[in-house]
């Protein structure tokens, strides 16, 4: 049986979800960032 979470577990949840969710994105646009300017910096 699983007891209920209080509003502010609730939110909880939901905050650190949302930041999770930045995280990575920031992540995969840093990533995508820095390839963009190492074909920039060394073209072939």
């Amino acid at each position: 049986m699983e007891r209920e979470l209080t509003p502010v577990e609730a939110r909880g949840g939901v905050v650190s979800g949302r930041i999770l969710t930045i995280l990575v994105v920031s992540s995969v646009g840093a990533a995508v960032a820095l390839a963009i300017a190492w074909l920039f910096l060394f073209p072939r």
